[in-house]
This record gives structure tokens, sequence and C-alpha cells, in this order.
């Protein structure tokens, strides 16, 4: 490997990765994968161009709760819900998994939603 493939890696490794979900068209989660091993998360939840709510999951704190209910459109994210963080290793990818009630004008008692939201590997510059 030359000097410059290894400082385009470390380049792109550097680069923050931003994945999109969109739960509604009112409604976005969105995560921003900085660090040099990727092992940091910031998770949105976004209205437009609004953020709602935000949190920093990382290896130290991987799992974050939200505080209060969330109301992006006919959406609402019940309070209590939880983001959590898995990093990405040379064998696994990295994710965050958004375990949440969501409720809707059809649903007003809620619906469950775990999902994954986000997911990379360790050296990407793509996302999924």
């Amino acid at each position: 490997m030359s000097h410059a493939e290894a400082f385009s890696a470390e380049l792109a490794a550097a680069s923050p990765l931003v994945i999109n979900f969109v739960l509604s068209p009112q409604l976005t989660i969105s995560t921003t994968v900085t660090g040099d091993a990727r092992q940091n998360a910031t998770v949105s939840l976004v209205n437009g161009s609004v953020a709602l709510w935000s949190t920093t999951l990382t290896q130290f704190t991987p799992t974050a709760e939200i505080p209060y209910d969330i109301v992006g459109g006919q959406l609402t994210i019940k309070k209590g819900g939880s983001f959590t963080l898995t990093i990405p290793t040379s064998g696994q990818a990295g994710s965050v998994v958004a375990s949440l009630t969501v409720v809707t004008p059809t649903a007003p008692q809620g619906i469950p939603f775990n999902a994954t939201v986000a997911s990379w590997t360790l050296s990407s510059s793509s996302t999924s």
C-alpha cells in the first residue's frame, strides 16, 4: 500500500458518515457517525431541518433514552424509547438500533418499532 492510499483510507475513516432513516414525510432519524474507529454516533430526530431531539452514543454510553414525547407531524415517538450503538470491529458492522413506540392517528395506543436505523463498516465511506 502506498503512502497516498494509506492517507486516503485514514481520511475516509475520519470523515463523518450521515445516515438518514425516514419514518414519515415529517420525521427522520438522522445518524452521524464519527471517530477514527467509527465509534461515535450522534442520533437526531428531525422534522424538516429542525432537530427535535439529539444524543451522542459512544463506546462508554452506548444507549440513550428519549426523555419526553416527540411530535413530528402526525407521528409521536413516546418518551422512554431508546437507541443503542454497536461499535464496528473488523468482523462486525457498526449499527444503531431504535426501540420505540410510535403513535399515529390510526394507532393511538402506539405501535412498537424496533429496527436497525443505521449500519456501517469499520473503514467504510458508504452506509446502509
